[in-house]
């Protein structure tokens, strides 16, 4: 099983989420990419929050930054990727993988399959933030708000599927393995995001093993932060 961490990057700086609603900063990119590249993570999956109308001269200059870090982990990217002209802006950056969120709940698959293309269709993952209540919703970041998940389309085109957990996002609450029940998508296929912190109080009442972690942001903060955390795993 692969262990990744998921950065959440937008005007310059990086936050930490809690249960979708607060942010905390965490700093500049570069040093956050240097802190987890000390942790020897398998990958490093960085998503712009856009949660609303993005804008190009925020969405190039993040673009610019991600262009200029020095990493030697296989870093994904997503967040604000919502047209094929905007495809072209990420052919020089040193990304391995893309992360398309909003593009699967539309009724056009012309960017995923365009990016499949480009890049083949290992570079294409999907990204579903969710949260379960009465039901299961899941976050159209176009409409900035929770919507059915029959919503949903175009999973077949994309490789692995992030499963984000808003609710227990920043949490040490483990996260929550009954979108399984909800959803009809294999475990192996997904990434499991949000409230992952407590790994091990996690996998105890698990009974459906994912294809990867990734740990959000806590992992940088001294108060969740242990200096064996991925070698126990």
């Amino acid at each position: 099983m692969r262990l990744g961490s998921i950065v959440l990057f937008k005007n310059g700086y990086c936050y930490q989420s809690y249960g979708w609603n607060l942010l905390r900063p965490l700093g500049k990119l570069q040093n956050v990419i240097t802190h987890l590249d000390k942790y020897l993570v398998d990958d490093i999956t960085i998503i712009r929050p856009i949660r609303d109308n993005d804008n190009q001269i925020q969405l190039l200059s993040d673009l610019n930054e991600i262009k200029n870090i020095k990493c030697s982990t296989p870093i994904s990217f997503g967040g604000g990727i919502r047209n094929i002209e905007q495809l072209n802006l990420l052919r020089d950056l040193p990304l391995e993988r893309l992360v398309f969120s909003s593009a699967l709940f539309n009724k056009e698959s012309s960017l995923l399959k365009t990016a499949k293309n480009l890049f083949g269709k290992q570079a294409v993952i999907g990204l579903i933030p969710f949260k379960i209540r009465s039901k299961l919703q899941v976050f159209n970041c176009q409409k900035n708000s929770f919507v059915s998940s029959d919503e949903i389309n175009h999973l077949e085109i994309v490789d692995e599927i992030i499963l984000y957990d808003c609710s227990n996002e920043g949490s040490q609450s483990g996260f929550n393995s009954d979108i399984f029940n909800l959803l009809n998508i294999d475990p192996k296929r997904c990434v499991i995001s949000g409230g992952v912190a407590n790994l091990f109080n996690s996998f105890k009442n698990y009974n459906k093993t994912p294809k990867a972690l990734a740990i959000e942001n806590s992992i940088l903060h001294r108060e969740f932060s242990k200096s064996n955390y991925y070698e126990k795993l």
